[in-house]
């Protein structure tokens, strides 16, 4: 089942409705990372299988298990945006994970360049633009004036 799940449009669409469910239940970001484990060198299931552990690494308790988690996170996210460097959702997975972790733990280099990329490449028609608008208006590195254009 798991090698037919990424066949066609329905499947992401799984992938991304687990993701939504993934950033407050703590039994779906362990979902996500299972069904997106075999992402290949697809950049948007690499991308979503780095936020489910950031996910896990939300949700968990343990510190340096966190810690860990949110360092291996980025270094996926990382290489999800070298293989589809110009893919709006993966450049957002990127920043949204990048522009929630505390600078302090040194896995926060992009947040500047992704903006900018964002910013010029929105699509108010991608399947993800309703999570992506009520995130970017809440993002504290935007300003006013960059919200309003949402």
């Amino acid at each position: 089942m798991v090698s037919l799940l990424f066949s066609g449009y329905a499947e992401i669409s799984f992938v991304r409705n687990t993701y939504k469910m993934a950033v407050e239940q703590s039994a779906k970001a362990d979902e996500l990372v299972r069904i997106t484990g075999n992402h290949g060198s697809n950049g948007v299931l690499m991308a979503y299988h780095a936020m489910g552990m950031a996910l896990q690494a939300k949700h968990g308790w343990n510190p340096s298990t966190r810690f860990s988690q949110a360092k291996e996170a980025a270094k996926i996210l990382n290489n999800a945006v070298t293989i589809s460097p110009q893919n709006l959702e993966v450049r957002f997975l990127r920043f949204s994970f990048e522009s929630r972790v505390p600078a302090i733990l040194g896995i926060t280099y992009h947040t500047k360049e992704d903006k900018a990329w964002i910013m010029s490449h929105l699509d108010k028609k991608h399947p993800m633009w309703d999570v992506m608008k009520v995130f970017l208006k809440q993002c504290e590195l935007l300003s006013e004036e960059e919200k309003r254009g949402l």
